[in-house]
């Protein structure tokens, strides 16, 4: 199910940036354009994604707070199947570089194959007390498999997630969820993490992850994997470190995963990513790539990677 976890995985389990690696940014409203955004991912089942966007800033202060309108077209591919889509999206977002809290709002108008839908990715960040703060988020997108595509299959998300410091070196993060598939399947999910500072100093963390999930309605057509239920335990380390300005940061995990009570099988997932000064008047810039092993439709070997980028000019 990466293709619809993905994104919100990023959202949820990612630590907050924390002071040390923040930056002062100054308020100078500025015009800027993004482009070009690209996203690939291909997995096992040679499912391919491409997805290609470019848009317009009239309201820019820096990279994490902007104002505009995007255009994204969209191609996926499998064996000789293809199918290709449109999305335009007004967004506007206002992060804090120092604690990373704020809002990334957007609305979507989505086609493929003659069916339409409104989408949005939008989530909001706030602090509760001086050792704990929230997210609360909402998705709407398209089922990107090749049965969900030709059918017209989305589904809507809404969650809350928690971060609470333990201590000088502990973190625990714990989010819950629940996903509405338009084929009437429903799928709780809940995702937990502890963090533990390894080597503050150097930015190293190691990690403990642990997410389940339930499908309500595993009789729909294979529009996506739906066992009736799926749980993944996974140790982990993270690296995050700034250089010349820009931040550099990586994980790498393995773990143990059960489809439907079954024997557990082994899961992995690396990536990495790099973010440019978030305040340079040049160009803000970052990429993540990334490879994953689960669960899938042909088996407890699936695995997927995925590389994107963004970037943005201001002028």
């Amino acid at each position: 199910m990466k293709k619809i976890l993905h994104s919100f995985l990023l959202t949820a389990l990612c630590p907050f940036i924390t002071p040390s690696y923040a930056e002062e940014v100054a308020s100078t409203n500025k015009l800027a354009i993004t482009a070009p955004d690209i996203y690939f991912s291909s997995d096992s089942e040679s499912f391919s994604t491409y997805k290609y966007k470019a848009g317009i800033l009239p309201i820019y202060e820096h990279g994490e707070k902007y104002t505009g309108i995007t255009y994204q077209h969209n191609y996926f591919t499998q064996g000789s199947w293809s199918s290709t889509g449109e999305q335009y999206t007004l967004v506007t977002k206002a992060i804090n570089p120092r604690t990373a809290l704020g809002y990334n709002l957007n609305i979507g108008y989505n086609t493929e194959n003659g069916h339409q839908l409104m989408t949005t990715d939008s989530n909001y960040g706030f602090r509760v007390t001086d050792t704990t703060k929230a997210e609360v988020m909402v998705n709407r997108d398209r089922v990107e498999t090749q049965n969900s595509l030709n059918n017209g299959i989305y589904y809507t998300m809404g969650g809350a997630s928690v971060e609470q410091q333990l201590g000088e070196r502990f973190t625990v993060v714990a989010m819950g969820a629940n996903m509405y598939f338009s084929d009437t399947n429903t799928r709780p999910i809940a995702r937990a993490k502890l963090i533990y500072d390894l080597l503050p100093e150097y930015g190293l963390t190691a990690q403990l992850r642990y997410r389940q999930y339930w499908d309500t309605n595993t009789s729909v057509p294979n529009n996506y994997f739906n066992p009736n239920q799926y749980i993944e335990n996974m140790v982990a380390f993270g690296a995050r470190r700034r250089i010349s300005g820009w931040m550099l940061s990586g994980t790498a995990g393995v773990g143990r995963q059960s489809v439907n009570q079954a024997p557990s099988t082994t899961t992995q997932l690396y990536e990495i990513a790099a973010t440019s000064p978030v305040a340079s008047d040049d160009y803000y810039f970052k990429t993540r790539a990334g490879y994953g092993k689960s669960a899938g439709f042909l088996g407890p070997n699936y695995f997927y990677r995925y590389v994107m980028e963004e970037l943005i000019i201001p002028f």
